[in-house]
């Protein structure tokens, strides 16, 4: 089974093959030099995967082919990529948009064909996401899944004039010394590399200036440690962690 987008598409494609790479392609920087033997190595990256999907057409309570898989494009057509969830790992998702459209001329007149998904995001994100809030500065343990570190969204509610808000996590720490009134929350976005303060209005007002560094937190597998602490009466009513966890 493959839902993609929300939609269930059992009732019109059965999947019998998913081309699972064990790691996304490793993108190495290097620079050789000449009269140097070997190179220099810098730095390793996981590069986009594409995964091919064989499938055959769903035909037990349909005559038409061709009107199936125009009922199939109408789900598969998309602006960008979005969660495919498969049925042997119904716990994760991957955000994945289809890149040959051929393959369902294929599937039309064969009745199987292979839909390719091109994910530029390699990895492997939990569908139900470990998050977890606290009403008080202190010390806490947030314990997340998955086998790849994760860039967590983290939200802050409290109140700050003159004094600080700091977040210390295992690997960083980020002091907030901006205005932050009651009601609203401070989003420290470690996807986005982005910091900013959502008004009770809903509307949005960067922060990105009021933090002393943008070294933003990563969590990885299992137990992490974080600590959110305040000075010059600053105040925390609510301290939230959305770990983003995901697999690689």
């Amino acid at each position: 089974m493959l839902t993609y987008k929300g939609n269930d598409l059992s009732n019109l494609i059965i999947v019998n093959n998913i081309g699972r790479p064990i790691l996304p392609p490793q993108i190495l920087s290097t620079k050789e030099i000449y009269g140097r033997p070997g190179a220099f190595f810098f730095e390793k990256r996981h590069g986009p995967i594409v995964l091919p999907v064989e499938v055959t057409l769903n035909e037990k309570d349909h005559t038409n082919y061709r009107a199936l898989v125009r009922q199939l494009a109408v789900y598969l057509d998309s602006d960008e990529p979005g969660p495919m969830i498969f049925s042997d790992e119904p716990d994760k998702f991957i955000n994945g948009i289809l890149m040959d459209e051929s393959a369902l001329d294929e599937i039309a007149t064969m009745g199987r064909g292979e839909l390719q998904f091109y994910c530029p995001d390699p990895y492997w994100y939990a569908v139900n996401d470990d998050v977890m809030s606290w009403s008080n500065p202190g010390t806490y343990t947030l314990d997340r899944q998955g086998t790849a570190n994760s860039n967590p969204l983290i939200e802050i509610q409290g109140t700050n004039s003159s004094g600080s808000i700091e977040l210390t996590t295992d690997n960083t720490t980020i002091k907030f010394t901006g205005t932050l009134l009651s009601g609203e929350t401070l989003v420290l976005d470690s996807e986005y590399i982005t910091a900013y303060i959502v008004k009770t209005d809903g509307t949005q007002v960067s922060a990105i200036h009021d933090i002393d560094n943008i070294n933003f937190p990563v969590l990885v597998p299992g137990a992490n440690q974080l600590t959110i602490s305040v000075n010059g009466g600053a105040t925390v009513t609510q301290f939230k962690v959305t770990a983003r966890s995901r697999w690689k």
